[in-house]
């Protein structure tokens, strides 16, 4: 028999996180739930990433990967399928059966998930989108009272922070006041102001991230004719997804997703166990000795005629489990000295894009550079920006200077605007319900996603997941990993709200 009232969780963030969590949520529990989805905007599951309304901007992993429910790894592929997508979109099905659908499509197949699971009729369970943005939150004894910026005051039995990215803004050296001027792009994001900017301009682009590579699918695809500079510290690029097994016979017209990737094999993969190569016995966790076993491990692949990728995927798939291992030293040295090199190896582009971007600039339509800003300068007369550059090795100490009509930020996540563009997690932090990781890069939590106040102890009835969740996982920043956090915490969620988990 049902309770009478079901257990009120109040959601902060529409985007896959928030609408992840509630859709597994009701698909999980036993007992009804009454779910709160708290997102400002008027449609839920975009996020920063499915936003967009480009369609050269796609997601830089097949279908299957991308799941709202890690137990059901087709899901996503049928509702494209009964869309039609594959039809109306060719481009997004290679011939080895893998597809890259676009972003936008991602966005509108959370969005109609939202709807399918609005009301759960097993459970009588519910999921309502408030839109509003929440401000703040108070202990009301045993609840938790949210507070938006509407005036509402919503009292819950869990508070779940899925706040996402921040959105993109300018980093040091670029002046912050450099966001009024017309040629300064902070958020690449914003499509809009892409498709405004002139052909013939010569635009700079700061950063080599899979967010530059969509830029540049952006500006190519219009024909632009003008200069386009990609820069970096390194200068590395997203490296490429791995090859395929060959085209398939006769050519596919739905996706086929690998024996390895079908039904719940990929989440198992994700919860399993740490793989020995990273694992050995009496060697000390430490970043160097990782290293060392991945590039032997990856030899070893190869040496089979497999690719790097499987080797690195190993890896990646269990970084949840080995970087709480590495001392906090270690970690931090990681973000300093390698998180770049995992960054292009762990952001793979899609295919398309791929493509795109390595014709342009085989015809000189675009250049890579490993370059370091000192400083830009707006110039009134021309209205152009002056870039000064640090001088490169060898250079000596001359300074170089070229002007730009645009500048296009795609430096990446700014982890401290998380919590100062955020009146509520200031809010939070402030209470000491929320506190740093020890790498300082999000909010530290326990194995079960319970936030840790400033005095460090548990909270069960607040948790955090997904991106802010980084410096204590490592990397739950892709959707498959998302979804996977969501699942494996959900068995202490229902049990902190008295209800139990359906098989």
């Amino acid at each position: 028999m049902l309770p009478d009232k079901p257990s009120h969780i109040a959601i902060a963030g529409g985007g896959f996180s928030g609408v992840c969590a509630a859709v597994q949520l009701v698909r999980s529990t036993r007992a009804p739930l009454h779910i709160t989805l708290i997102e400002p905007r008027n449609r839920v599951g975009l996020g920063l990433a499915y936003s967009t309304t480009d369609p050269d901007h796609r997601l830089n992993g097949p279908t299957w990967v991308h799941s709202i429910d890690p137990r059901d790894s087709g899901h996503f592929t049928r509702w494209c399928e009964q869309q039609g997508l594959f039809a109306a979109d060719p481009q997004a099905l290679l011939p080895d059966g893998s597809a890259f659908v676009r972003r936008a499509d991602f966005g509108r197949y959370m969005e109609s998930a939202f709807r399918e699971h609005a009301r759960w009729p097993s459970t009588q369970s519910t999921i309502t989108h408030l839109q509003a943005r929440v401000v703040d939150a108070l202990k009301k004894g045993d609840s938790i009272e949210v507070v938006t910026d509407a005036g509402h005051a919503l009292v819950c039995d869990m508070l779940i922070i899925a706040t996402g990215n921040p959105p993109p803004r300018l980093q040091t050296p670029l002046d912050a006041s450099l966001t009024a001027h017309p040629g300064v792009l902070e958020n690449p994001l914003e499509t809009q102001r892409l498709l405004e900017i002139p052909g013939e301009a010569n635009v700079l682009i700061i950063g080599s991230s899979l967010m530059a590579l969509d830029v540049l699918a952006t500006l190519l695809r219009q024909g632009h004719t003008g200069k386009i500079v990609s820069i970096s510290r390194r200068g590395l690029q997203p490296r490429p997804q791995a090859p395929s097994a060959g085209p398939l016979s006769p050519p596919p017209t739905v996706p086929v997703a690998p024996a390895t990737a079908t039904g719940r094999q990929m989440l198992d993969r994700i919860l399993g166990p740490a793989p020995g190569f990273l694992t050995q016995p009496g060697v000390e966790p430490t970043l160097r000795a990782w290293i060392r076993a991945l590039r032997q491990r990856i030899g070893e692949v190869q040496a089979q005629g497999v690719s790097w990728q499987s080797a690195f995927d190993e890896l990646r798939d269990v970084v949840w489990r080995t970087w709480p291992l590495l001392p906090a030293a270690q970690k931090r040295r990681f973000l300093k000295k390698a998180r770049t090199w995992y960054d292009v190896h762990r952001f793979r582009s899609p295919p398309q894009t791929q493509r795109l971007v390595q014709a342009a600039q085989a015809q000189g339509r675009i250049e890579f550079r490993a370059e370091r800003i000192q400083s830009v300068a707006a110039l009134e007369a021309s209205g152009s920006l002056q870039v000064r550059f640090a001088p490169r090795e060898g250079e000596g100490k001359a300074n170089r200077c070229e002007a730009f009509e645009f500048i296009i930020n795609c430096t990446g996540l700014d982890v401290l605007s998380r919590v100062s563009s955020s009146p509520f997690l200031s809010a939070l932090m402030g209470k000491g319900w929320l506190t740093a990781d020890e790498c300082g890069i999000g909010f530290a939590v326990d194995e079960n996603c319970q936030a840790l106040s400033a005095k460090r102890t548990k909270q069960p009835a607040v948790r955090v997941i997904g991106p802010p969740t980084a410096g204590t996982f490592g990397d739950p920043l892709g959707a498959i990993f998302i979804a996977a956090q969501i699942y494996r915490i959900l068995p202490d969620i229902l049990s902190s709200l008295g209800a139990s988990r359906s098989s």
